[in-house]
């Protein structure tokens, strides 16, 4: 480990690196739970200089989601205000979807709520609330285009958050992050495909030889 300042005995940066540091861990991992043990020994400070500045493991772990969550909806926001089509913001979604749903996912926030009810109701809330409504509207849309077929929402949104959820979990075997996200891209394509009108279909066809 490179060698570090202190200040007062404090090392200075100590916050931004644990908030960095669970950031990842989060995403590659999702959820995963850890002792203030753990981080005062990575980092090589005193948990008196965690406390400091987070109250309890919780409100470390609310900071890290909370920046998740924003950034995400953000990304989300900035597509759907974006000048491509219904068919290129949905690609551009999987990329969204694809680096946060570690985090999100079912079993991810099961495993919150286990030991953070109140912070797995949050993020559960957040998605009815804040996210799905977002999905919704990009489905309205590419409906009325004549881009996606005439499918209930609920039965689309409901198929992907099933099927993804598994490539998910099963993210521990695979035998590299590129193979993962090769396999997650490939297979939201495969869904998008099934939902995709022929109009819809030839964009998405278009779209990735374009990236190729």
């Amino acid at each position: 480990m490179k060698n570090k300042k202190f200040v007062n005995n404090e090392f200075v940066e100590s916050e931004n690196e644990i908030i960095t540091f669970l950031n990842n861990q989060f995403i590659f991992h999702g959820f995963k739970n850890f002792s203030l043990d753990e981080l005062a020994l990575r980092f090589q400070i005193s948990k008196k200089t965690i406390y400091k500045r987070f109250e309890t493991k919780e409100e470390i772990i609310r900071t890290v989601l909370n920046q998740q969550l924003s950034e995400a909806y953000t990304n989300f926001v900035s597509i759907i205000q974006s000048r491509i089509t219904i068919v290129e913001m949905f690609v551009e979604l999987s990329k969204i979807i694809e680096k946060y749903y570690s985090v999100f996912n079912e079993t991810s926030i099961k495993k919150l709520s286990k030991y953070f009810p109140e912070l797995a109701e949050y993020i559960v809330n957040f998605r009815t609330s804040r996210i799905i409504p977002l999905v919704k509207i990009l489905l309205k849309l590419g409906k009325k285009r004549q881009l996606i077929l005439e499918i209930p929402d609920e039965i689309i949104i409901r198929v992907f958050n099933s099927a993804l959820s598994d490539i998910v979990q099963s993210k521990s075997t695979i035998d590299s992050q590129q193979s993962y996200e090769g396999l997650f891209r490939q297979s939201f394509n495969l869904l998008l495909n099934g939902i995709l009108t022929k109009k819809g279909k030839q964009i998405l066809i278009n779209k990735i030889e374009v990236v190729k």
